[in-house]
């Protein structure tokens, strides 16, 4: 497999132009490509980056991790079906280690643990970009693992859009978009409800791997989950191309938390609340020719509800109320201030709090705790026209003040805790040379670093103890690669390939003794990689997309039992491909396509030891639509098809089959992007 990602690592090298943003010098406007610019990150064209956009193909039913876990470089793991817990890794890092944002804003958190992306909601969504090893500077905050970047819709259109469904596990769904323009004003308003029983069969091994006398078929129980969620935005031109939005997402899930397969009658729940409001300006005239300016503040409020009456997920009966409230702003700007001279910079600045609560438990569920976080950075990228070579060099500096009030084993509040600062500087190099309009070659150097977060300086309990001396984590990334982008009439392909590295270093675990935990700088990380991904279109009808990984993940901490191992969760072979039948039209007013799934995961280990391997899997997918008179689409999709058997973590059993089936309707008279290239 490393082979085959290797060869064609010679190919993607293309989804180039090296300069399709606003800010591009003249000199790139004259080169040609074949990739659509809506298909090609925003933020960053140097960087190793992967984009979702509406031009998928159209499943009855999709989620973030999903869409996700089909792209090069990315780990999924989860902890059951839809709506359940989610986390990701990019190129072997860390949950930790990853930032999410959701137009602009941040949803980790300073208390830490990663973000659940089974709590992020799509049907908002307008675009995935995915930023491999690489923190665009217009982030502010770096991550070493990188950056997912979520966009919502733009109303450009009137429209009114509605859907309806459910499948396998009890699963119902509704959907309703409208979209209303009138002059410079602009609408959009989503609003989206799911529910699910998520009774789905496994097998249960009672706790007892050595024996199988005692395995039993069950169904899972306490999985149910219900949620709504939307997003109203209203948009204002006012001229010179400058725009004027306001936004306001809301996200409400309750659900049961199953815990272990092997609990035999689970009584606890979550609950899931979030708001967030926008106001944004933005302009491409304001700083002179192919210029961009943006200015961001926003509020979050997020409230957990965890409710364990029984204690059977935590040490404890737990009814613990935790709430988060953010906020905070960001300027980034780019301006042209020569043919071959870009220059860019971020200002970015927040304040979170964190409030937790428990009314059962005997020890309190965590201590408060404020962060002040705060970035500027500047980024030049020059253009060699003669050998048509492009430099970017960026330097930033990231600062956090972390509080808390602290309490100690019994419960009590001591005096304030001693305030944790840390400065840090980030650095990043790119180099990209132009071999042919059709052809690039891209490299790209970056220092980037995670500060510890609120619960690992100070603990969350009289288990898990805090450390205020801990050391930030820091991580030295590389990659190098081909991008190929190449189109005759309706057929083109686009294919990239990079070869990958990360040196982790201060890397934070809990170690364990007596009864605690403690934190504390004892761990370490030697990853290296070769990641691939392709997309193939012959006419207007077929299209192929496949990605596949090759990491080899090392522990290089401390601990003996781990040092050299294979870091848990980070599987050694990724492999996804899609193949595509699309828009066939079958009558005057009938068309259809049809899709296929294959996904291919091996060499995982749950523990870092590697005692406990994770079995190989491949699985299967289909699906079909068609698209009718009066703007109808009916689609169906399964997936899993052969009813594997499967999980990420022990004990946390994944659905085996499941199949949905949808009907949208559309007001407008044009079906999804992917139907008409």
């Amino acid at each position: 497999m490393s082979i085959a990602l290797l060869l064609g690592g010679a190919a993607e090298l293309c989804s180039w132009t090296l300069r399709a943003q606003t800010a591009a010098p003249p000199v790139y406007e004259t080169v040609v490509v074949a990739e659509p610019l809506d298909e090609r990150p925003r933020e960053d064209l140097a960087a190793s980056a992967s984009v979702i956009t509406a031009d998928r193909t159209p499943r009855a039913a999709e989620s973030v991790p999903q869409l996700l876990s089909e792209q090069p470089g990315v780990t999924i793991t989860r902890l059951g079906g839809m709506g359940s817990t989610a986390t990701i890794s990019l190129r072997g890092s860390t949950s930790n280690q990853v930032l999410v944002y959701v137009d602009g804003v941040a949803l980790n958190t300073a208390t830490g643990g990663g973000v659940d992306l089974g709590a992020v909601p799509l049907g908002d969504m307008a675009r995935i970009e995915i930023y491999r090893g690489m923190s665009p500077i217009r982030f502010g905050a770096s991550a070493i693992g990188g950056v997912v970047s979520i966009t919502t819709v733009v109303p450009d259109e009137n429209r009114v859009e509605l859907d309806a469904g459910g499948g396998s596990f009890g699963t119902y769904y509704g959907n309703g978009r409208v979209a209303w323009n009138r002059g410079r004003f602009h609408l959009y308003t989503g609003v989206h409800a799911l529910t699910s029983t998520g009774d789905f069969p496994y097998l249960d091994n009672q706790n007892t791997n050595l024996t199988t006398t005692n395995n039993a078929w069950v169904v899972r129980r306490d999985n149910d989950l219900r949620q709504v969620d939307g997003t109203a935005k209203a948009v204002l031109d006012i001229g010179d191309r400058r725009q004027l939005a306001t936004s306001f997402a809301f996200f409400d899930r309750d659900q049961g938390l199953p815990g272990m397969g092997s609990i035999a009658d689970p009584h606890a729940r979550l609950g899931t609340l979030r708001a967030t409001g926008i106001v944004s300006y933005e302009s491409t005239h304001d700083l002179g020719l192919a210029s961009h300016l943006r200015a961001l503040a926003y509020g979050n409020y997020a409230l957990t509800h965890f409710d364990d009456p029984l204690g059977q997920i935590n040490a404890s009966k737990t009814d613990a109320h935790d709430r988060t409230s953010t906020l905070g702003g960001t300027v980034d700007w780019r301006r042209m201030v020569k043919s071959w001279l870009i220059l860019s910079g971020v200002l970015d600045g927040r304040y979170d709090r964190f409030s937790p609560s428990d009314s059962l438990g005997s020890v309190p569920s965590g201590a408060s705790a404020t962060r002040w976080f705060g970035a500027a950075g500047l980024e030049s990228d020059f253009w060699i026209e003669p050998i048509t070579f492009d430099i970017i060099a960026s330097l930033r500096v990231e600062a956090a003040h972390d509080e808390t009030w602290g309490r100690d084993f019994f419960g009590n509040f001591p005096p304030t805790s001693t305030p944790v600062s840390h400065v840090l500087p980030i650095a990043r190099l790119s180099l990209v040379k132009e071999v042919a309009p059709w052809a690039s070659l891209r490299a790209n150097a970056g220092r980037y670093a995670r500060f510890p977060s609120t619960t690992e300086l100070y603990g969350n309990t009289g288990y898990l103890q805090g450390n205020p001396l801990l050391k930030p984590e820091s991580g030295l990334n590389a990659d190098a690669g081909p991008v190929l982008s190449w189109s005759r009439a309706t057929s083109k392909l686009s294919w990239s390939t990079d070869a990958f590295m990360s040196f982790a270093t201060d890397l934070i675990q809990f170690r364990f003794g007596n009864g605690r935990a403690r934190a504390e700088n004892i761990g370490g990380a030697r990853i290296l990689g070769v990641e691939s991904s392709a997309t193939l279109e012959v006419g207007e009808h077929v299209r192929m997309l496949a990605s596949g990984t090759l990491t080899d993940s090392k522990d290089t901490s401390a601990i003996v039992s781990n040092n050299g191992r294979q870091l848990p969760l980070r599987p050694r072979y990724r492999f996804y491909a899609r193949p595509e039948w699309r828009s066939i039209r079958v009558a005057s007013r009938v068309s259809v396509g049809i899709y296929a799934d294959i996904d291919f995961t091996a060499g995982n280990y749950i523990d870092p030891t590697n005692l406990k391997p994770v079995a190989a899997r491949l699985l299967f997918g289909a699906g079909v639509y068609a698209d009718l008179p009066a703007n109808l689409c009916v689609r169906a999709s399964g997936w899993n098809l052969a009813n594997e058997q499967i999980n990420d973590l022990a004990g946390y059993p994944l659905p085996g089959r499941e199949v949905y089936l949808t009907l949208a309707w559309s007001s407008a008279n044009n079906k999804n992007k992917e139907q008409h290239p």
